[in-house]
């Protein structure tokens, strides 16, 4: 996929509202297309609106959002590590999961300070997980399939 492709993917799926799963974010992976499905039907489970502060829904969702996450992301790395010809692969996709876990701790801040607003919530985990599987997970995955293809169904 071209950069030019992957821009038109990110925003076309991730136009703002309540984007629905496209097959194009598939990786062909079922264990890791199950997860990134779960995923995004978390993200669309945040309160529309711009509702603030200590919302029980949203806080329950970013713990809920928080425990998936880490559970795909181990899942994910171990994948990579087991398919990966270097494990130079395996810690940089976790370097990026990292960073992740890091924003997930300022979302968590600013909804205790009541400061969060559902809307910028739902706008950074549309964005990240669209842009993380797009331009990370399909392409890594794509390179993989081509180097051990028999490793893939």
């Amino acid at each position: 996929m071209t950069e030019e492709q992957a821009t038109a993917l990110v925003d076309g799926v991730g136009a703002p509202g309540r984007p629905a799963w496209d097959a194009r974010l598939e990786t062909g992976v079922p264990t890791i297309d199950l997860q990134h499905r779960i995923l995004f039907e978390l993200m669309q489970r945040i309160p529309h609106g711009d509702e603030r502060g200590l919302s029980p829904d949203l806080s329950d969702l970013l713990l809920q959002l928080r425990s998936y996450a880490d559970y795909h992301f181990r899942y994910e790395e171990d994948w990579i590590r087991l398919n990966a010809s270097t494990p130079r692969m395996a810690e940089g996709h976790q370097h990026l999961h990292a960073a992740f876990a890091q924003r997930l701790d300022q979302l968590e801040a600013d909804l205790v300070g009541g400061r969060l607003k559902s809307a910028a919530l739902h706008d950074f985990l549309r964005r990240w997980l669209i842009d993380h599987i797009v331009r990370q997970d399909l392409p890594m995955i794509g390179a993989l399939r081509q180097r051990s293809p028999s490793h893939f169904p």
